[in-house]
């Protein structure tokens, strides 16, 4: 069954556009969509979090109207949800954006997307868009799940005692191709790869011995999307 969302608008002051603002949770403006949420509580018992980066970082909301606002944020990837902070003294809100909203993070950028991988159904998400260009785009779906760490095989002590392993948040995040309006999960093996059949055999087997390709790296795909789009 569907959430049933009401949305509460970010609200800021009506000043020009193109230019940065003081941020307020309790007023109401158009500036853009930006739902108010409660934080989140996780249990502590799990290790590591659910945070991209644990700590908030400079950033800025940016909306469709071009105004812009300075604040800290961090990622909750668990629950598609940023945590904000006007300053970095102040108490953290939990947001969720719509499509108008863009978020910068230091040097990257996010935007929620909707898309699917072939007949599945539509998966909303948000995306940090690594590279968009006019036939290819690279994105990052930064995602986390809790996971049982594996079994090392070594025996318990002779006592018959040890520590109940503890469950942990792994990273789950995929790298993503936005082609021809269908979304393709990248795979980490060159083979997997090439069965996608997003770019010309015998043209990405060139590539990836000269450019000793990493599938795993941002800015190696960085740079294998750059050199299939100018083809």
């Amino acid at each position: 069954m569907k959430k049933i969302i009401v949305l509460i608008f970010l609200s800021f002051s009506t000043l020009g556009l193109s230019q940065n603002y003081d941020i307020s949770l309790d007023q109401i403006t158009r500036s853009g969509n930006v739902l108010i949420k409660r934080l989140t509580s996780y249990d502590t018992e799990v290790k590591g979090n659910p945070y991209l980066e644990k700590d908030f970082k400079s950033g800025k909301l940016i909306f469709k109207n071009g105004k812009q606002y300075d604040v800290f944020l961090r990622l909750d990837v668990s629950e598609q949800k940023f945590e904000i902070k006007k300053n970095i003294q102040a108490e953290a809100s939990a947001i969720e954006i719509d499509e108008s909203v863009t978020v910068k993070i230091m040097d990257a950028t996010y935007k929620l997307h909707s898309f699917s991988f072939g007949s599945l159904s539509k998966t909303i998400g948000i995306l940090e868009e690594c590279l968009v260009l006019d036939k290819y785009g690279l994105y990052y779906f930064p995602q986390k799940k809790i996971e049982m760490p594996k079994k090392s095989g070594i025996p318990a002590p002779a006592t018959g005692y040890s520590k109940p392993a503890k469950a942990e948040w792994k990273n789950n995040g995929v790298y993503l191709i936005f082609y021809n309006n269908k979304t393709y999960k990248l795979p980490t093996s060159h083979k997997k790869m090439v069965e996608l059949n997003l770019f010309d055999k015998k043209e990405y087997k060139k590539y990836r011995k000269e450019n000793k390709l990493n599938l795993k790296n941002k800015e190696s795909l960085i740079g294998l999307v750059t050199y299939f789009n100018s083809l």
